[in-house]
């Protein structure tokens, strides 16, 4: 911020190394209101750049609470149990996506003709692919896999019918929607850490999350409306200031006029 010294010493008075005492009184007084307008003018800037990030922390805030009640508005999500951390929820997509494309290429080479049914009508699944299948349903849960599990005690083999097959794909690609969502929003802090831990993400927790980000949106526009009123004192000292240092220019240009012709 720039000094204004030794206003009262007997030699000088500097202005950023200007001696205003070596011009006249009304150029002075000029020079001194504009560097006052200058420090308002750099307030007010500093309140726009803040009211700015403020925007967009709000901005944020209202996209996650938007994300949110998109994974609230399908009710199938509130029935996986989650993988316990994020590092979980990747693995655990990446074995969904290798089970879906051993599926789709079944689905495929059926289509072909290459691969036969057995007398029963059966296909057979190959090991690692059921492997995985088994790991993915028996943690997120057998009641969203109706078309992969079918028997009532929950036990499932690698044999399956045709129809099983196109449903249970649907299932697979349906669980691999929900894991690529909730990876989004826990990578962007919209479901905190802490929220993983727990066994399931029930729609009575996502509205809590949707209400705090809803309050921290409006709290950003609360501290805007506060930075408003600055904004506005500032930038009415400013033109003030720029006002009455063109003031002084004026009427020591018109006392030099009157001066001279007299």
């Amino acid at each position: 911020m720039t000094q204004i010294n030794n206003v009262y010493g007997a030699n000088s008075i500097n202005l950023d190394g200007i001696d205003l005492k070596s011009m006249s009184p009304f150029t002075a007084a000029a020079l001194v209101q504009l560097e006052i307008a200058k420090t308002n003018k750099d307030s007010a800037t500093r309140y726009i750049n803040e009211m700015k990030s403020q925007n967009d922390q709000a901005r944020k805030f209202m996209e996650q609470a938007d994300a949110l009640k998109a994974i609230n508005s399908n009710p199938a999500y509130a029935k996986y149990n989650l993988p316990e951390d994020l590092e979980a929820m990747k693995k655990t997509l990446a074995d969904v996506e290798y089970v879906e494309k051993t599926y789709e290429k079944m689905e495929a080479q059926i289509a072909d003709g290459t691969l036969k049914a057995d007398k029963n009508g059966l296909y057979t699944m190959d090991k690692t692919t059921d492997d995985k299948l088994h790991d993915f349903v028996n943690k997120a849960g057998h009641s969203n896999f109706p078309n992969i599990v079918r028997t009532a005690d929950g036990s499932f083999d690698n044999l399956h019918f045709k129809y099983e097959l196109d449903d249970g794909l649907k299932e697979i690609k349906q669980y691999k929607e929900f894991l690529t969502t909730m990876i989004k929003a826990a990578e962007n802090g919209t479901i905190p850490k802490e929220q993983l831990a727990k066994a399931k993400l029930d729609t009575q927790s996502i509205d809590s999350l949707i209400t705090s980000l809803q309050h921290q949106a409006e709290n950003c526009n609360s501290d805007n409306q506060t930075q408003m009123v600055k904004l506005q004192d500032k930038m009415g000292q400013y033109n003030a200031y720029v006002s009455g240092s063109s003031d002084m220019i004026k009427t020591g240009a018109q006392l030099q006029q009157s001066i001279l012709r007299n």
